[in-house]
């Protein structure tokens, strides 16, 4: 139990460390991206994702059931993917 909480809570300090990137730190992500209303809604709309599966993560810990912990990662690694695929397009995008 101790082992996968420890874990649960690893990932979710640093999905809230993302998160927090996302939010206020925006610049970084505009030096490959363009600086538009659009992705900055894009940003904080990943940034609020990030910070409710860093709390989910948490939950899980505590839960510790093992479907429920498959599902939560199996959660994670579409909104990773999906954030990743659309980040990639935007800055294809901006090469053009």
């Amino acid at each position: 139990m101790f082992m996968i909480l420890l874990l649960f809570t690893i990932v979710a300090l640093v999905l809230f460390g993302t998160s927090y990137l996302l939010y206020a730190k925006q610049a970084i992500f505009f030096t490959l991206i363009p600086t538009t209303e659009a992705n900055k809604i894009f940003l904080k709309t990943y940034s609020l994702i990030h910070f409710l599966l860093g709390v989910v993560a948490l939950v899980v810990g505590f839960v510790d059931r093992e479907l429920i912990a498959l599902f939560y990662l199996a959660l994670l690694l579409l909104s990773s993917a999906s954030f990743s695929i659309l980040l990639a397009q935007k800055m294809k995008k901006k090469e053009d």
